[in-house]
């Protein structure tokens, strides 16, 4: 087996033992001899791959998050596509609530950055033809037609990204008001609300 195949292999089976044992205690009980004898792997090769169980941990939410972005870059739409990342934390709620609760809001923001950076992207060039057909203007090839200064346009997908990271985490922790596809469809009106007087007021 090539030496990238069988890091690669390791990887996984240290990362699927870490979801065994996160069914059954928090990640501060579980120590690296479970997940190494589990494996059948040695100490040395688990430190060799993972400075420690939160660097696996990190590395989990790297590779779901890859794996998702993925998905979204065949999506027909940013709706589908906000739809598609609900569907994934759904999916791995208990795993999303474990990175909240052993590495903290932060880590989840970044977790979510990427997922939702693509979908706000989206949403954004959706705005622009909004204001340049509301406006006469011609949409063109380019991905910022208004030309707003990057600083801003990087700003306001920000805001939007802790905005609606903010919304998802409620519903993880089941404290919001609102079911999935309510918080889907909230989220998409916001957006789509918002996202052209933004980039209206910023193209002046």
């Amino acid at each position: 087996m090539k030496k990238q195949e069988c890091r690669e292999r390791t990887q996984r089976q240290l990362a699927e033992a870490l979801e065994f044992y996160l069914q059954k205690k928090p990640l501060e009980k579980i120590t690296v001899r479970e997940l190494i004898e589990k494996v059948g792997i040695n100490r040395k090769t688990f430190y060799y791959y993972f400075p420690d169980i939160y660097g696996l941990l990190e590395w989990m939410v790297t590779q779901e998050s890859q794996r998702l972005i993925f998905e979204i870059q065949n999506q027909e739409d940013y709706e589908n596509s906000l739809a598609l990342v609900f569907d994934s934390i759904e999916k791995n709620r208990h795993f999303v609530n474990c990175v909240y609760d052993s590495m903290g809001r932060d880590a989840l923001v970044r977790f979510l950055n990427k997922d939702f950076r693509k979908v706000i992207s989206w949403a954004m060039e959706k705005g622009m033809e909004d204001v340049l057909k509301r406006n006469g203007g011609k949409i063109t090839e380019t991905s910022n037609p208004l030309g707003i200064e990057q600083k801003f346009l990087d700003t306001l997908v920000d805001s939007y990204i802790a905005s609606i990271a903010q919304i998802l985490l409620l519903y993880l922790q089941k404290k919001s008001p609102f079911n999935k596809q309510e918080c889907i469809r909230f989220i998409l009106r916001y957006l789509q609300s918002t996202i052209p007087a933004a980039l209206e007021e910023f193209a002046k």
